[in-house]
């Protein structure tokens, strides 16, 4: 990745890194341990977001600012329990409202994510392709492969990131659907809600499983 992209990855991500350690204060200036995790969490999501959206778009700017935008949100929620989450709210129906939009965020950041590394694949696929021909009949430098390859295996590395994250995800959004349906039966508006999210969140999980495998085929049939 080049200096140039790294530089315009920065700004989003600065302004992340900036604005979250306020939250992450109280009022008499002590900091909050659980509130300074999830602003880190956010921190390296921006940063993961922003070499993600870097790597896998075409206009190197725009990718990077919007992954570094997703990936501050998404990365949100490392470290952030369901019992931290509703210890901020004073009732039921707030804190599953909070977890209904947040769910919500989460599949329209990761989902856009998936899109745009989805539409990536077959062209790494070809250039990938073509390296391996061109190296074989002596065309290209064994270099030129493995600096192929090392993209690849980021890339890859990116896509886990991502997939794991979605399954955390989808793990919250499960459990705290069950509670709903447990104390507020399956008819309530919330519980409805919930098994929405959760369906969906499958979905996103199901795309980013496709991807990390894909991606896994294309770096396997790179051998060197």
């Amino acid at each position: 990745m080049s200096i140039q992209c790294i530089g315009r990855t920065l700004p989003m991500t600065l302004l992340i890194t900036v604005l979250l350690p306020g939250c992450a204060t109280a009022p008499d200036g002590t900091v909050d341990d659980r509130q300074q995790t999830i602003a880190e969490g956010a921190i390296a999501g921006a940063v993961l977001g922003g070499l993600l959206g870097a790597a896998v778009s075409r206009n190197k700017a725009s990718g990077a600012l919007i992954g570094a935008a997703a990936g501050g949100l998404i990365g949100a929620g490392i470290g952030s329990t369901i019992a931290d989450r509703k210890a901020q709210y004073a009732s039921e129906e707030d804190f599953l409202v909070a977890e209904i939009r947040r769910n919500q965020d989460f599949i329209q950041e990761a989902d856009a994510q998936n899109r745009q590394l989805y539409r990536e694949i077959a062209q790494l696929d070809r250039e990938s392709r073509r390296l391996t021909r061109e190296y074989r009949a002596g065309q290209v430098s064994r270099d030129a492969l493995s600096q192929q390859k090392a993209g690849l295996e980021k890339q890859l590395a990116k896509a886990k990131q991502i997939q794991s994250l979605t399954e955390k995800q989808l793990t919250d959004a499960q459990q705290v659907y069950q509670e709903s349906q447990q104390k507020r039966g399956t008819q309530d508006q919330y519980t409805q809600q919930l098994e929405t999210n959760v369906v969906e969140l499958k979905e996103t999980q199901k795309q980013s499983s496709q991807n990390v495998a894909s991606l896994q085929r294309v770096y396997d049939n790179m051998a060197i």
